[in-house]
């Protein structure tokens, strides 16, 4: 990459920064934190704008919990969610967010689940009254159980399509060593037939404890407003206490797994151990992530797209997690490249080794602030980062912390977490024709 190109990047970044600084927000500063008498946790933001309010609500306990056997019965109970209610059919439970120019949606993750909406703050009322006959009266019709199935098996299906699902989907078997982490939240094709309308139910039943509630709500009205109709909605669900479970796996020693599969390209993904989100380490990751693989400026992508060639796709992702953090590598490359391509990555990610440069750090700082701002312009997800930073356990006030957590990692901070983690070893998958 010449010189005057990285000259035109950096100058796009710092104007975007400057954009991002100095635009109006719709964000308020003040946040109310509210805990139930059942144990369910309220967050409040309050805005000023068009009259829209957004939720995210969390529910503590996702995939990782489906049982032996029965791996996706998470994902296909909020799947169901929708499909109808005592008083609400699917038809009208979306109709009432989409008439109000918004929406409603649940998705399932490994260590939570969630519901998420968004309306105008005139339609609030009815919203709260879909929700809450939703969650304490949910049908979970036979028939539509049976249609979500096929849907379930048809993305599993997809997904093997797929170089890089596939192949992140194999490395979990292999990063996670026997953990319930292995699996995808979608489950296996197996076990998705299997289930049953009663384990659905059941599963449902165990989710309704006040513990595992965070509910994050972002809009323009006055929490005296709202209070009274979530209270109304959440403040019946029974008490009871959450804890997430612990799971442990440590990668230790240099492992790589290779499988064949139909396709044009090579898929490549290596793991190393990282930290978890609590620990006093997760930042300083973030940022070595953000030097090794987040865009054009990265070392892999410089290294092994730029010079190399070797690369359709490179980069380098740290998911943050509750349990068992992992640092992913990732490259797409012909198959007459692949054994290049894997001591590529353990090269440049070795690099860390001499040393980090004060560009690297402040290039990488820049794009992690800048991505984390831009995220926050809507009370959409204003709600979910609160909602996510109370969830994960760091409080909803990292919502206004991170960028200074960001800020403050120094270089020496960088080289100690890489020398922490990275040279106990790495789990590698290779994909390829």
């Amino acid at each position: 990459m010449n010189k005057s190109y990285l000259k035109l990047l950096k100058f796009q970044a710092t104007f975007f920064l400057l954009m991002l600084f100095f635009h109006p927000s719709s964000g308020g500063e003040t946040v109310i934190k509210n805990i139930l008498s059942n144990g369910v946790t309220v967050i409040f933001k309050e805005t000023e704008g068009e009259g829209i309010i957004a939720g995210a609500v969390f529910i503590k306990g996702g995939s990782f919990e489906d049982p032996e056997g029965k791996k996706g019965l998470t994902n296909l109970t909020f799947s169901l969610l929708l499909k109808g209610s005592k008083n609400f059919s699917a038809y009208e439970i979306n109709r009432v967010f989409e008439d109000s120019g918004g929406y409603i949606s649940t998705s399932v993750g490994e260590e939570y689940s969630t519901i998420e909406f968004a309306l105008r703050t005139e339609d609030f009322e009815k919203g709260m009254e879909v929700i809450k006959d939703m969650i304490f009266n949910p049908l979970f019709p036979e028939d539509k159980l049976e249609m979500e199935k096929i849907n379930v098996i048809a993305q599993i299906k997809a997904k093997r399509e797929e170089g890089f699902s596939y192949a992140f989907d194999q490395l979990r078997k292999e990063m996670y060593g026997g953990t319930p982490y292995q699996y995808s939240p979608l489950g296996t094709e197996e076990d998705v037939i299997s289930i049953t309308v009663d384990e659905v139910k059941k599963r449902w039943k165990k989710l309704m404890e006040g513990g595992r509630f965070v509910v994050a709500l972002v809009g323009d009205m006055p929490y005296k407003d709202v209070e009274g109709y979530v209270k109304d909605v959440f403040g019946s669900i029974k008490r009871a206490d959450y804890r997430f479970p612990v799971y442990k796996y440590e990668i230790k020693g240099k492992r790589c797994k290779t499988v064949k599969r139909e396709g044009a390209q090579s898929t490549i993904l290596v793991a190393y151990d990282a930290p978890d989100a609590a620990s006093k380490d997760y930042f300083s990751m973030k940022v070595l992530n953000g030097i090794l693989g987040s865009g054009f400026t990265s070392r892999l992508f410089q290294e092994l797209r730029e010079k190399r060639g070797l690369a359709y796709a490179v980069g380098s992702f740290f998911p943050t997690r509750v349990n068992m953090g992992r640092f992913i590598a990732y490259i797409g490359t012909a198959p007459e490249k692949t054994e290049e391509s894997v001591k590529g990555i353990v090269k440049v990610i070795k690099s860390v080794e001499k040393g980090v440069s004060d560009e690297e750090v402040k290039t990488a700082k820049e794009k992690i602030i800048g991505h984390f701002l831009l995220e926050h312009q809507t009370r959409a997800k204003q709600a979910w980062y609160l909602g996510w930073f109370e969830t994960i356990g760091l409080g909803y006030q990292m919502d206004s912390l991170y960028p200074d957590k960001i800020n403050k990692v120094s270089r020496q901070d960088i080289y100690r977490v890489w020398k922490k983690y990275i040279p106990k070893g790495y789990r590698c998958i290779v994909v390829r024709p």
